[in-house]
């Protein structure tokens, strides 16, 4: 049997409101919203309608990061948990979202059963340390590829191949100052994406003002 229609009510929205001129926003499913601004940086707030504001956040942080990896020669995100080669860096970077998530998947790969990067590709791998050993296929390619390697970099350990040197080292030779500017402009991608995703969460930041209390005692 259906409920009366007086004890039939909608759901509650959670709002925020706008600091900029005090309007409610409908922050729809923030946990959703919040999860997507991660994904992608500004997918949250699109989805929640501030489409300017989703769209700014989008071309800033992807901006930066990417901007970060052209000026790193496209070597500077990647994730390493190896003693003596941690790249924390990565932390920071990981909160750009779905954009440096491959550096997890050829982290795994490299380091898993066929020892070397998927497709055995060396975009966003992780550097090789001394007496690593990798597949033969992904040493050639190197070899042939890799301005810093040439095929006396190896040690022929059939059936796979054993690195000589430190490859961290050989980028940082050749990219300079280079190398920690794209460190540093993909991490600070990162940080502010995680602010995106707060405001994702929970609205814009601000001191909660009057219209705010009511709002709130709106949607409740």
């Amino acid at each position: 049997m259906a409920l009366p229609r007086d004890n039939q009510r909608p759901a509650p929205r959670i709002v925020a409101v706008s600091p900029d001129d005090g309007s409610a926003i409908d922050l729809r499913n923030p946990a959703l919203a919040a999860i997507l601004s991660w994904a992608v940086p500004g997918l949250g707030q699109i989805y929640q309608g501030r489409v300017f504001k989703g769209r700014l956040f989008m071309g800033a942080i992807l901006g930066a990061f990417l901007a970060g990896m052209w000026l790193g020669g496209g070597k500077v995100v990647y994730a390493s948990w190896k003693p003596g080669d941690t790249r924390w860096a990565f932390i920071c970077q990981a909160g750009a979202g779905l954009v440096a998530m491959p550096a997890v998947v050829q982290s795994l790969a490299l380091h898993g059963a066929t020892k070397q990067p998927l497709f055995g590709n060396p975009f966003m791998a992780p550097p090789l340390v001394a007496g690593q050993y990798v597949s033969r296929a992904y040493a050639d390619r190197l070899a042939a590829s890799d301005p810093d390697i040439d095929a006396d970099d190896f040690f022929d350990r059939p059936p796979l191949k054993q690195f000589r040197g430190e490859q961290v080292s050989l980028w940082q030779r050749r990219l300079g100052r280079w190398f920690d500017i794209g460190t540093l402009y993909t991490m600070l991608a990162g940080m502010l994406n995680v602010l995106v995703v707060y405001d994702a969460w929970a609205g814009p930041l601000g001191t909660p003002t009057d219209e705010d209390r009511k709002a709130r005692s709106k949607s409740t």
